[in-house]
């Protein structure tokens, strides 16, 4: 990890760090594998973040293959027993289908600077599945709008913290399109517990959305950060960004029968925690 994203002081006490380019130091990355010889690898690294597919395209296409290439030649030369590969539900495209199932076909547009991320995934379930497969079992998850704390509130990061920096310390809130859009999305908390369960009982080398069955409109999810902040709700509406998908969310019955598990924890819940972590820390956000 570079800390691109993230921050230092987020890393687990008593977990290694190492500091290293996972896109540019190829080397590096395969000698923390020959040193560790890790059995379990979460691979969760990618340049995400929306406004990052239309400003850096090209940037988020290398880097995010060059760090996943990286990754499982160093794992395919040290084999761990699992590789767990973080894709994404904008594979999808715009979905045929809602709820979206597994084998709903990837769908990628070539003159669609977003896909730029999309692309970068699909790539990486391939790779993942034919060259970390040979010699690992594998996970492919396909997620979709995970939120919780610690998470980037500008506008290169995700809808609900910068929903939530907006709602707490700007005067205009703006939304980008009519809100119409939806998405499905799930707390941090439920992701983590549902995927350990996956990689604890598996069954492995296949694919499987990650997320909740619970959609819910872009303008809705505004007005609900804004009741919960206590702040008058008026949105200004921005032009939409092009090739933005109109809906997603998941069938989650395939990772719901592996498992045994759904989501516990709903929306509101989930948003009153998460905005009292942010409040907690306005001063940084």
């Amino acid at each position: 990890h570079n800390l691109f994203r993230g921050r230092e002081e987020y890393v687990p006490k008593g977990a290694l760090f190492h500091n290293v380019d996972l896109a540019r130091e190829p080397a590096a990355v395969e000698k923390i594998f020959e040193r560790h010889q890790p059995h379990l690898v979460f691979h969760y690294a990618a340049i995400n973040g929306t406004k990052y597919f239309y400003d850096i395209p090209h940037k988020v296409f290398q880097d995010n293959t060059e760090m996943t290439i990286n990754l499982v030649n160093a794992a395919a030369r040290f084999p761990p027993r699992l590789f767990v590969y973080a894709s994404s539900s904008e594979v999808y495209g715009e979905p045929l289908k809602i709820p979206t199932p597994e084998d709903h076909p990837v769908i990628l547009e070539f003159y669609a600077e977003r896909d730029s991320y999309a692309a970068s995934k699909a790539f990486g379930e391939f790779y993942t599945r034919y060259v970390a497969g040979r010699r690992s079992s594998y996970l492919v998850l396909r997620i979709f709008n995970t939120y919780g704390p610690r998470m980037d509130t500008s506008e290169y990061g995700q809808v609900i913290p910068e929903f939530i920096r907006k709602a707490l310390r700007e005067e205009e809130f703006t939304i980008i399109g009519d809100g119409t859009q939806t998405r499905a999305f799930m707390h941090v908390d439920d992701h983590v517990r549902i995927v350990k369960r996956l990689v604890e009982t598996g069954p492995h080398n296949d694919v499987y959305n990650v997320g909740s069955g619970q959609e819910i409109t872009i303008l809705d999810l505004a007005r609900i950060i804004h009741e919960i902040v206590g702040r008058p709700f008026r949105p200004k509406f921005l032009p939409p960004r092009p090739h933005d998908r109109r809906r997603r969310c998941p069938d989650i019955t395939k990772i719901t029968k592996a498992t045994s598990l759904t989501p516990q924890i709903d929306l509101y819940t989930g948003l009153r925690q998460t905005i009292k972590w942010y409040m907690d820390r306005i001063t940084r956000i």
